[in-house]
């Protein structure tokens, strides 16, 4: 049976329909989609990555760009994922995502390469020895795809305060997780910033982060007697978890320990000079604001630390029996009891 429609009943669907294509077809030029800006976190399980992820967000907005309203910002957790973290870029890419921002040495890395036959541009945050682990910037003519802030705080300032906290300091301790090439970079510079201040590195690292090995390694090290113990940006060794087995076996030969993650100094190192993790993430921002309006990437450089903060356990440097002396107390940010 052949249904019939009645002319004016025709007429009127074939009427609707133009009326809401034309109203959608207005709706597209009046309201644009809004430009898409990925956001590929390492992890969201570290403090120092949410404080960066919400940096940036406030960055954006300081310069005018807001989620929902100018922009889309959509942010993908790669839960320490190499690719997971592979398979947000694409998507990103797929989507046709204005920028990227990427929070981590690893996710930035990926991304480049995942992206690298397009022109996406990327910017970076908590990244640390971006010199030393690919990230820095190519020479003329070599195209330009990234920019970004690091967390890097120079290696000889930590260990001044190190010095400051133990004036004695002759032998000091390196230890660091080759998991990650940021690591590996700062570890050997630490090696090299020690001999340049006359101290005595004694180096020792590890493959993964399994407590025997961890373990073995801390106690190897600690049978050569250094007077301090320097855990340079380690993503895998400030896991509370790894900090306690390493504090645990430093307290006992009553070896003070820095790191270079203020949050990691309650859970059992003495003390911290390092950056503002949310204030890091606020440079970023406004680097990628920048990048948003067109801006090059050639004029915009590069930024590491504008604000640096050193944080002290006072609990462990009384356990230590370490008196820490006034003019390091006056400068702290941050007490731990």
């Amino acid at each position: 049976m052949v249904i019939r429609w009645p002319p004016h009943s025709f007429r009127i669907t074939l009427g609707l329909i133009l009326f809401l294509g034309g109203i959608y077809a207005g709706h597209r030029l009046l309201f644009p989609p809004l430009p898409l800006v990925g956001i590929i976190q390492w992890t969201g399980e570290v403090k120092t990555f949410e404080d960066s992820l919400q940096g940036v967000t406030e960055g954006l907005r300081e310069e005018g760009y807001q989620d929902g309203l100018n922009i889309r910002l959509e942010v993908r957790n790669a839960r320490r994922d190499r690719d997971a973290a592979a398979a947000a870029a694409r998507d990103f890419q797929k989507e046709g995502a204005r920028l990227l921002i990427t929070a981590g040495t690893l996710p930035t890395l990926i991304a480049l390469k995942v992206t690298q036959d397009s022109k996406i541009p990327i910017v970076y945050t908590t990244v640390a020895a971006p010199g030393a682990t690919g990230l820095a910037r190519p020479a003329p003519p070599a195209p330009l795809r990234f920019t970004g802030a690091s967390m890097e705080v120079p290696v000889i300032e930590q260990l001044r305060f190190l010095i400051l906290a133990r004036p004695a300091l002759k032998r000091l301790g390196i230890l660091f997780c080759t998991l990650t090439p940021q690591a590996v970079a700062l570890g050997r510079n630490a090696e090299e910033v020690g001999l340049e201040l006359g101290l005595v590195p004694i180096i020792r690292s590890v493959e993964d982060d399994h407590p025997d090995t961890l373990l073995k390694a801390v106690n190897d090290l600690l049978s050569h007697h250094p007077d301090a113990l320097f855990i340079p940006t380690d993503p895998v060794l400030v896991r509370p978890k790894n900090l306690k087995i390493i504090c645990n076996a430093t307290s006992r030969a009553l070896v003070p320990v820095m790191v270079a993650n203020g949050y990691s100094v309650a859970h059992g190192p003495l003390m911290s000079y390092h950056c503002d993790f949310m204030e890091m993430g606020r440079q970023a921002g406004r680097q990628a604001a920048r990048v948003l309006q067109g801006t090059p990437l050639e004029q915009v450089p590069p930024e590491t630390p504008t604000i640096k903060r050193l944080s002290v356990n006072l609990k462990v440097a009384q356990d230590l029996n370490l008196p820490l002396p006034r003019q390091l107390l006056s400068q702290a940010y941050k007490f731990y009891p």
